[in-house]
């Protein structure tokens, strides 16, 4: 009767089914089918505890749009950290819409990020939406701002140590070819790269760190410096800041062991 009621006032309607992922398929199916029936123009998929995997996904949406004829809108739930995988596998089995939120914000776990969703149908299913990426990671620094948290460093997509690059072998690999380590620019969704020292990095790190800071360095004297960087960032159990780097240089130089470091 509510859908009924609302179409009759020329309205777009959206049935929702709730927790529909430990539904009983048949009974799901045939409320499909009188939510149609009814005049609904699309049903709401709710894998609403996130217990759902993306195989399982893609074979029940599957068969829902088989049996009703709906178009269906996707609900994933991060509890088992595949909302964005199953939204995707909701879209591949004929899914229209997907629900998301920026930084994956909601109850519990959260739900499909809309970064993460746009950024994979983009790369991974070669669909591009269209959206504005470059904006992403403001975008997450506001909501999470209003919401009163941080936007982890780690988070995909917007998190500030996407591109951070830290191994010895990466950063010399990013050097030569970006593509070699990063599915996309950095500057697509706001954010810059980082070329990080710590106790991972290698030779050609620093002496892209100091090219940066116009100091020209020999291979012997990289070396140099790269073992006292790796000691300090063991000792720290963290990256190193650009100005301790320059503190151990200093320190190598007035020790005289800089000599022929051009500037």
């Amino acid at each position: 009767k509510s859908v009924e009621f609302a179409k009759s006032h020329d309205l777009y309607v959206s049935v929702n089914a709730e927790d529909a992922s430990r539904a009983d398929p048949d009974f799901l199916a045939e409320f499909a089918k009188n939510a149609k029936a009814a005049g609904a123009d699309r049903i709401r998929y709710c894998d609403t505890l996130g217990t759902l995997g993306p195989f399982q996904t893609y074979e029940a949406v599957k068969r829902l749009i088989e049996e009703s004829g709906l178009d269906v809108e996707m609900h994933t739930h991060n509890d088992f950290g595949m909302a964005t995988a199953n939204a995707l596998a909701g879209i591949r089995a004929g899914a229209r819409f997907v629900n998301t939120t920026v930084g994956g914000l909601g109850e519990r776990a959260g739900n499909a990020p809309l970064e993460e969703v746009v950024m994979a149908l983009k790369y991974v299913e070669g669909v591009d939406l269209g959206f504005p990426t470059e904006r992403f990671r403001e975008v997450a620094e506001y909501v999470a701002s209003a919401a009163g948290r941080d936007v982890p460093g780690w988070k995909p997509v917007v998190g500030h140590r996407v591109f951070a690059h830290e191994s010895g072998i990466h950063v010399d690999g990013i050097l030569k070819n970006a593509k070699n380590y990063e599915a996309f620019t950095p500057d697509e969704v706001g954010l810059t790269r980082q070329l990080v020292v710590g106790k991972h990095s290698g030779s050609h790190t620093i002496l892209h760190k100091f090219e940066e800071f116009g100091i020209t360095l020999t291979e012997e004297q990289a070396n140099v410096i790269l073992a006292r960087c790796r000691s300090m960032a063991v000792q720290l159990k963290r990256a190193l800041f650009e100005k301790e780097l320059m503190y151990i240089y200093n320190d190598l130089v007035r020790a005289g062991l800089m000599t022929g470091a051009r500037s």
